[in-house]
Parts: structure tokens; sequence; C-alpha cells
């Protein structure tokens, strides 16, 4: 696991409810060098935004561990489907498109760029509340 720096007042033992700041955002895509160029990118852009990173093949117990208020991965789980309201599939089977899910909202992209992604990273604030 690697930790990205996370603003000073959002504590992850904090519960959901409790915690101020950006919303959470954990990330299990592949290759590593993808997920984590775009983690790095996420934290400089959005600094309030606190960023995870796992392997994919832990993502159901990182959800389940960590409650995010997104997920970037490449391959949805129904773990992911059933827990978080927002999140990204990239690139899934090795393909061109990506699909996103806001808030039961569902989207395709044919070649999603970073500020798809960060227009995706806010709007997972405004539902959490955090924004």
């Amino acid at each position: 696991m690697n930790f990205l720096p996370k603003p000073r007042d959002n504590r992850p033992d904090e519960p959901v409810a409790a915690r101020r700041g950006g919303p959470r955002v954990l990330m299990a895509n592949e290759p590593r060098a993808y997920r984590e160029g775009i983690a790095a990118v996420i934290s400089q852009l959005r600094p309030a935004v606190e960023v995870e990173t796992v392997e994919p093949d832990i993502l159901d117990a990182s959800i389940e561990r960590s409650s995010p208020d997104m997920v970037i991965c490449s391959k949805a789980t129904e773990t992911l489907k059933g827990r978080v309201r927002v999140w990204v599939e990239l690139y899934p089977e090795n393909g061109a498109l990506s699909v996103a899910n806001i808030g039961g909202r569902h989207m395709e992209y044919t070649e999603i760029q970073l500020p798809d992604l960060l227009s995706i990273v806010d709007k997972a604030g405004e539902l959490a509340g955090t924004t």
C-alpha cells in the first residue's frame, strides 16, 4: 500500500461523517506506474483529496476497510458496485473505453483524460459533502 500525503485535519481513523476536507479516493488500476502517476497528479491538483493506492487484488478488502468516496480501478467488482457511489473503471480489458458511475449515473468515455478524472473527483467530493 502507498499512502500519499493527506490534509492535516483528515485522519483515517475518524468515521466518514466526521471527516473534513476533500473526498477519499482509492486507486487500484493497472499498470502500477499509471496508478501512481494519476494518484500523484490528483494529489497535486486537488490537495484536499486523500488518495490511497493499492494493488488490484486487494481492492474489495480496501473498500471495506477505508470506505472511499471514489474508486479508480481496472476492473469493477460487485463489492465496488454495491458500496461505492463514484467509481471509474479505466480501460477494462485493455480497451479504449472507460466506464464511470457517478451517484448511479452511468457514463462511458472513449478516451478518458485527466480533466475528466478531476471532474469526477470533484463530483465525488460534492456527493460526499466534503467540498
